[in-house]
């Protein structure tokens, strides 16, 4: 192609492609076919949405910093090392402050952003493809398992992909009227907010950027240059803005925990630089890939390859800049990736921001694949015998979630345990936690990771005192036999170690032990031992005669 057609390409007005063979049938069925999976899609994560299933550790984490932090204190390093963006971390605040603290107020709002994230991509698929491409497309992504089940924990992976499929739309509608700057200023004033709810946004928004470079510079029109250029000073500064004032604090706290430990497998193997092309077509077969359904160690090859050919179709039909939209993404992950500073592939979940650009390569490749069929009866069953199945694939889910509402069953137990115990241990008694109530810790770590965060997310749910927000008063003499002190300890109950019995020991100088007792929820797997989850309680009455000191200071540490 030469300078002078590239050039073309570059300002010509973006029209839907369709690469279905033959004339084109009624373009009106398409279009219903891709809302009536946009309606299943928003189904099934209603359906797990309001199942109200029990919090696992990982959602819990973040959770911890939602309590009782103001605006300001969520740009802090936050508990059990956790990276959120600040912005997502301040709606989940005011959801809190507005509707509650439990599950379901806390995954409202990335239950929002999952079911925008559908709409928003079926209309960006309609800007883009025509035919089956628009309903193989839009079916990958609203029935993919991972968009439906990442899509309302509290976590930013659902914001991770309104964000990536919000700018990649702004992007295609400058590109259908090139001559307009409007969007392009559209784009700008939305970088920060955008930017704000997702961190990984930035590869997305920075690969439109350099994608529309060539676009912008072929255009003599100033007021598109201008808006281009808007466009990159409000992303840089908006980046930078947020990277100092929480993401670099954040990063500081974590160390190195996740980049030499449990994402190390998702970062390229430095030290051995022979493996890193073996690494990259793991990373690229893997789960990363999953739409609709893959696994790791090649399990998603197959989505792969049709998002090969989803690419190799808009090159044959000089959709350069498109195909630049949706694959520059990639490249800017994995320079973060090389460059240590975000992890790349291994799981899903961490790659929401690539979702909107697998799904429509994948979709497109799908129906260019279907295209080529030479017998005109597979031709024409193949593309329904596909979408049929990615439809009941997103019925099972929601069916699943219907018959089985919790992740496993050791979640399950862990709520209906706490539901019963913070009730019952605070009939007659002064029940107090000794971590949050009274500051007393025997092994840090236990307040690091694990199950320590469900223990405290539920324990702020059902012990009526901390839900109420009533402060724990230390009262000695009003512990009697009648009504005594019950002090609750999670998971360090070796009385044997120096620092529970050093505890114990100065207790003993003004309180009776009356009795103990241990309550195993779940003693966790060998060699899981942060996913074990034990509560202990001890019940203390006040000696006689009455003494003046007391004990069990807030802040102690042993």
């Amino acid at each position: 192609m030469s300078a002078e057609a590239l050039r073309l390409a570059a300002v010509r007005p973006l029209t839907p492609l369709r690469v279905d063979r033959g004339p084109a049938t009624d373009e009106s069925w398409f279009a219903r076919a891709s809302w009536w999976l946009v309606a299943l899609g928003i189904l099934a994560r209603l359906v797990r949405y309001l199942v109200d299933y029990p919090i696992w550790h990982d959602e819990a984490f973040v959770a911890a910093s939602l309590w009782n932090r103001s605006f300001g204190e969520l740009a802090q390093p936050l508990e059990y090392g956790q990276v959120a963006p600040w912005l997502f971390l301040v709606v989940e605040r005011i959801v809190v402050l507005c509707l509650g603290y439990s599950e379901l107020t806390l995954r409202l709002f990335p239950t929002v952003c999952s079911i925008l994230s559908v709409v928003v991509f079926r209309h960006l698929a309609s800007r883009l493809l025509r035919g089956w491409a628009l309903v193989l497309a839009t079916a990958v992504f609203a029935c993919a398992f991972y968009p439906i089940r990442h899509g309302n924990e509290i976590k930013p992976y659902s914001a991770d992909l309104l964000a990536a499929v919000s700018l990649l739309t702004l992007a295609v509608e400058y590109l259908r009227k090139p001559d307009s700057s409007r969007w392009l200023w559209i784009a700008s004033a939305a970088l920060p907010v955008l930017l704000g709810l997702s961190y990984p946004a930035v590869f997305v928004a920075g690969a439109i950027c350099l994608a529309l470079a060539p676009a912008v510079v072929s255009r003599s029109s100033t007021p598109v240059r201008l808006g281009f250029v808007a466009y990159g000073l409000m992303l840089v500064g908006s980046f930078l803005a947020i990277y100092l004032a929480a993401t670099v604090v954040q990063q500081r706290e974590m160390g190195t925990f996740y980049r030499l430990g449990y994402w190390k497998d998702s970062f390229p193997p430095l030290d051995q630089p022979w493996w890193i092309p073996v690494w990259l077509l793991d990373m690229h077969s893997g789960n990363m890939m999953a739409y609709p359904v893959g696994e790791r160690k090649g399990g998603s090859v197959a989505t792969l390859a049709c998002a090969l050919v989803g690419c190799l179709a808009l090159w044959r039909r000089d959709r350069r800049t498109v195909l630049a939209f949706l694959t520059l993404p990639f490249g800017l992950g994995l320079v973060a990736a090389f460059l240590g500073r975000y992890p790349y592939g291994g799981e899903a979940r961490i790659m929401q921001y690539l979702a909107p650009s697998i799904c429509l390569l994948a979709g497109l490749g799908m129906a260019a694949l279907f295209a080529r069929l030479s017998r005109p009866a597979l031709a024409w069953s193949a593309p329904r015998f596909l979408v049929a199945a990615m439809a009941l694939l997103a019925v099972g889910l929601a069916v699943r979630d219907l018959a089985k509402p919790y992740r496993v069953a050791a979640d399950l137990r862990a709520r209906e345990f706490a539901r019963r115990f913070w009730v019952e241990q605070s009939e007659g008694a002064d029940l107090a936690c000794l971590k949050s109530d009274l500051g007393v810790e025997f092994d840090p770590h236990t307040w690091r990771a694990g199950m320590s965060a469900v223990y405290l997310f539920y324990q702020r749910l059902y012990s009526p005192r901390h839900r109420s927000g009533t402060p724990f008063q230390l009262d000695r003499d009003s512990y009697t036999e009648a009504h005594p002190l019950r002090l609750v300890v999670y998971n360090d109950l070796d009385d044997k170690s120096p620092p529970m019995s050093a505890w114990l020991s100065e207790m003993d100088r003004d309180y009776r032990l009356r009795r103990s007792e241990t309550f195993v929820v779940d003693p966790g797997k060998s060699g899981e031992s942060w996913l074990r989850d034990v509560y202990g309680v001890f019940e203390f009455v006040a000696r006689e005669p009455a003494r003046t000191a007391t004990v069990g200071e807030p802040s102690a540490r042993y």
